[in-house]
């Protein structure tokens, strides 16, 4: 099992920086294309994420020190939020934009009153805020499906990808704290197997979209 879970680890980060790579170099062919710069983005910002907590893990490893990388995932979460919140926002209608905007404003507080009374928060998977970055996400790819109905839609392959796989993810997370903590450790050990394998799928799927949209831009 420990060697599968390190497969999956090993391609979600080849995928991950992959993808980082191919998408960075196609909005910098296009720059005028907003919505493919700020996905470039988050997947940048998500792979230096992922890439820090492997080496924090390791590096404390070696010290046979017991050191979590819990911190990371707030990055990961908000980062996550926000630029793929404003790459939906550049595909939606002019009233689909302004409920993105008050979502921004509403998370923002929400997740300021939270931390500024609770920093312990900082150090566990803050399930609240797990939800507010996530769940508006998952919303956003329905009503971008909803909106390319009868016409061809853009990035419909990343669009699956994120509506599959945060639905997954999103409950995964919310009940990190629970499965650290009360469920047996090869059950605990399955889960987030079961989770990097979503999220190979994930990347595997945003590999496939430029392929099939992007490539034009490579020649």
């Amino acid at each position: 099992m420990k060697l599968i879970d390190s497969v999956f680890q090993n391609l979600s980060t080849l995928l991950l920086f992959i993808n980082a790579i191919l998408y960075t170099y196609s909005a910098i062919k296009d720059k005028k294309n907003k919505a493919l710069k700020y996905f470039a983005i988050y997947l940048s910002l998500t792979f230096i994420v992922l890439t820090l907590s492997i080496i924090i893990v390791e590096f404390y490893r070696e010290l046979n020190i017991k050191q979590d990388n819990l911190f990371l995932s707030h990055f990961y979460f908000i980062f996550q939020f926000v630029f793929l919140s404003l790459f939906y926002k550049i595909n939606f209608t002019r009233k689909q934009k302004i409920w993105v905007n008050l979502i921004f404003v509403i998370v923002a507080l929400v997740l300021g009153i939270q931390y500024s009374n609770n920093l312990s928060l900082f150090n566990q998977f803050n399930l609240l805020e797990i939800l507010i970055t996530s769940f508006p996400l998952v919303v956003y790819s329905i009503i971008h499906l909803y909106n390319s109905l009868g016409k061809k839609g853009k990035y419909m392959y990343i669009n699956a990808a994120v509506l599959i796989y945060l639905s997954v993810s999103t409950l995964i997370f919310i009940l990190g704290n629970l499965i650290i903590s009360a469920v047996a450790k090869s059950v605990s050990t399955d889960v987030w197997l079961l989770n990097k394998v979503f999220y190979g799928g994930y990347l595997a799927l945003i590999l496939i979209e430029w392929r099939k949209s992007l490539w034009r831009t490579k020649n």
